[in-house]
């Protein structure tokens, strides 16, 4: 059954209800292609098309047209990708939902990943060319995972990490290939689809027809990549905007599409019109009284502090409020929710300290996990001092010096964290795990710390 609008859309609510039936991405496959002909995304695809034109009026100009439409149609990709994976599949939808300025720098960061791939296919051509074929092979069968993986983090580290990838791909399961394989044929499609068009095109339309083509087929491998992450969500750890039981509907002969869940979007829309009109006190009162009344619906938290972040006066309910919602998402099993939000009360509040050495030494280690080390280290810093008495202590010392070991090649100062950690907790099992990590640089160290 369907929550109703009061409840959360949350693991644990749809833990006593029957699974969500979202049907698989092989029987959308009409919606993908359709969905570059919704109003806004034409609109869009027209005027960059329309860009194209520019080409004709020097070469000079013609490059910068062509990066920019390049650019704009990548962006838009992304947000695209990122929207279907929390369930808002309509781009008529977009405007209550909302929007992640970070998406902003995901182009870049993919060109920056697809540099890493050259890099490593070059290298292994260099060997030998059967193994630059199985670079091709290899990085292509992990396209789709690092477009999840970006999406979903937004972070580059994250992207080129195997066992990030390997989440990705062990999230979709099986039908993983399948994906793969329409990402094929979609990469093949555009090319055919120009050698079609093109000689039918007038001489003066032809680099708007081969641009229309080129943005086309990116948005609808964008809503499909988006698609699949929409409908493993929960494997995937993707909070969700939109309830999936609300938002497809299996009938006897496919899938239609129904409303979103009214309650959590009417509240979006409101405060986002308060917000846009300048009167951030009534939709902070708004999102306070919604969260206060159902304190532990994630949608209301996420209002609410979404609001918190805009006020100027509420510095120190920020905070506390902060370290309630993480703990709220961290319960839900949404590390990265929970991260980020960690990370926009930081940018607006640089001494935020957590009260619990528990919630702080988690943050850390999903920080470590999602390779941001500067973040694993700033949450660890002065642990013992604030947590003095804390049984974790030497837990967050082995972590810090796991960090500065692993992650950014720092072992002398990770020497120096494990001769403290050997000074203080010398029979700690944290200890000789930090032992076993520097083994092959503890050969200098007293006797008694080794």
């Amino acid at each position: 059954m369907s929550p109703s609008p009061q409840t959360p859309v949350s693991h644990r609510s749809r833990a006593h209800d029957a699974p969500p039936r979202i049907p698989p991405f092989w029987h959308r496959l009409n919606a993908f292609f359709l969905f570059p002909f919704q109003p806004r995304p034409l609109t869009y695809a027209v005027f960059l098309s329309l860009c194209a034109l520019a080409v004709m009026v020097s070469p000079l100009i013609g490059v910068f047209a062509v990066i920019g439409i390049l650019l704009a149609t990548a962006r838009y990709s992304f947000k695209v990708a990122a929207m279907a994976s929390t369930g808002v599949l309509n781009s008529s939808d977009y405007d209550s939902a909302r929007s992640d300025p970070a998406w902003t720098n995901l182009p870049w960061k993919f060109l920056g990943v697809l540099m890493v791939h050259g890099l490593f296919i070059a290298m292994l051509a260099s060997v030998g060319e059967g193994l630059g074929l199985m670079g091709n092979l290899i990085s292509s069968l992990v396209l789709p995972a690092t477009l999840m993986v970006l999406i979903q983090t937004c972070s580059f580290r994250s992207a080129i990490n195997p066992a990030e990838l390997l989440r990705a791909m062990s999230a979709v399961g099986m039908p993983y290939l399948l994906l793969c394989v329409f990402m094929l044929l979609l990469s093949l499609g555009m090319p055919v689809a120009w050698g079609l068009l093109l000689p039918l095109a007038p001489k003066g339309l032809i680099a708007p027809v081969m641009a229309f083509v080129a943005v086309y087929f990116s948005w609808v491998t964008a809503s499909m990549v988006g698609y699949v992450m929409f409908q493993n969500h929960e494997n995937l750890d993707i909070d969700l905007v939109q309830d999936p039981t609300n938002e497809l509907v299996p009938n006897g002969q496919g899938a239609r599409r129904a409303g979103p869940n009214p309650e959590v979007r009417v509240r979006d829309a409101q405060v986002a019109d308060l917000i846009r009109d300048g009167q951030i006190k009534d939709a902070y009162d708004l999102a306070y009284d919604w969260q206060r009344a159902s304190p532990e619906s994630l949608p209301d938290q996420r209002r609410y502090h979404r609001v918190l972040l805009l006020t100027a006066d509420k510095k120190d309910t920020l905070t506390w409020f902060t370290q309630k919602y993480i703990q709220t998402l961290l319960k839900e099993h949404k590390g990265q929710d929970a991260l980020q939000v960690y990370g926009a009360t930081l940018a607006k509040a640089p001494d935020l300290t957590l009260e619990s050495a528990e919630l702080t030494l988690t943050l850390a280690e999903l920080a470590w996990k999602a390779m941001d080390h500067k973040l694993a280290l700033a949450l660890l810093k002065g642990f013992d001092k604030r947590y003095p008495r804390d049984a974790s202590v030497p837990k967050a010392y082995e972590l810090i010096a796991r960090v500065l070991h692993q992650g950014l090649g720092r072992t002398d100062q990770a020497l120096a964290v494990y001769r403290a950690m050997a000074k203080l907790h010398p029979l700690h099992p944290s200890t000789k795990e930090a032992a076993w990590l520097l083994r092959d640089h503890t050969g200098d160290l007293p006797t008694s710390a080794a």
